[in-house]
């Protein structure tokens, strides 16, 4: 099995479990009203698991390695900050379908963004692999509700072209100094989202059972964001991004899945956009030009 194969298996493992976020989020009590105590604790959970990953993995390299601050971790760091924020204060001031909307233009934003600071360059194979998976997110949001604020629109935007740009950042980073992009996330998240509860004179308080869920949340987000990034080595940032799509389809899936306790009932759209995504991943994954990334591989 070749290496882009090995990651492209990873980044959509990662993109599967991501896809039961969604799913913890709806059994939170008054999610909407919670939104910045989650963050936090989500947002520390997420540094505490990466940095014990690191620990493990580097030992006394760990306390020397995350002093050295570095611009592009910090901007990275950022980036995945707004992402994160930003999708949270979307889904709640607009309909799901306009969230995805913007989520379908991350491939897109990061093959531009790719393009103009780490010169990646993306073939015909790619291109039209990202227009087939938008067209799947299409065919899904058709017929939806478009309703909802300009500011959950923007929100939604803003969270896409986070991701994007967090995506290129671990692009250029070697493979252990990409990680300490994750624990600066997760802090930045955890301080911006108290100083924005301080501002609104909001509250520290969550129930006990939110509380949990935002810990396993934390959890299901911090072992997505190590396999995204140990995929990131072997594929562009436009693929990177198109496979997190698969997070949506999952999400889809286990909401629908009666086991689970939702039991909502995808529409013939839903699933019909869903397959299409599915076949322009396997699409960009067959024939891939291994001689245009090996000058890439960071």
């Amino acid at each position: 099995m070749s290496e882009h194969i090995k990651a492209v298996i990873i980044v959509v493992l990662s993109g599967l479990i991501w896809s039961f976020g969604p799913l913890v989020v709806k059994n939170m009590i008054d999610p909407h009203i919670y939104q910045l105590p989650y963050l936090i604790i989500r947002g520390l959970t997420v540094a505490v698991i990466i940095a014990t990953y690191l620990i493990i993995k580097e030992q006394k390299k760990f306390i020397l390695n995350i002093i050295e601050i570095d611009k592009v971790s910090v901007i990275g760091g950022l980036c995945l900050t707004t992402a994160m924020i930003g999708f949270i204060y979307s889904i709640s001031n607009t309909t799901a379908a306009v969230t995805l909307f913007m989520l379908a233009l991350m491939p897109f934003l990061a093959s531009l963004i790719a393009l103009v600071f780490i010169n990646e360059k993306i073939s015909k194979q790619n291109f039209i692999s990202m227009i087939i998976a938008f067209i799947g997110a299409l065919i899904m949001i058709y017929a939806s509700a478009f309703s909802g604020s300009l500011y959950g629109l923007i929100m939604g935007f803003i969270s896409s072209l986070g991701f994007a740009a967090f995506t290129v950042a671990l692009r250029s980073k070697s493979d252990n100094k990409k990680f300490y992009i994750l624990i600066y996330a997760g802090i930045f998240c955890a301080t911006i989202s108290c100083c924005l509860m301080i501002i609104n004179s909001q509250e520290i308080y969550l129930p006990f059972r939110n509380i949990l869920l935002s810990i396993t949340h934390g959890l299901i987000v911090a072992s997505g964001l190590i396999l995204f990034s140990i995929g990131s080595k072997h594929l562009l940032s436009g693929e990177l991004t198109m496979l997190s799509l698969l997070e949506v389809v999952g999400g889809i899936f286990w909401a629908w899945l009666p086991v689970l306790g939702i039991n909502e009932i995808p529409s013939t759209n839903t699933i019909v956009g869903g397959v299409v995504i599915c076949l322009a991943i396997a699409m960009n994954s067959y024939r891939f030009d291994k001689k245009r990334l090996q000058n890439l591989i960071r």
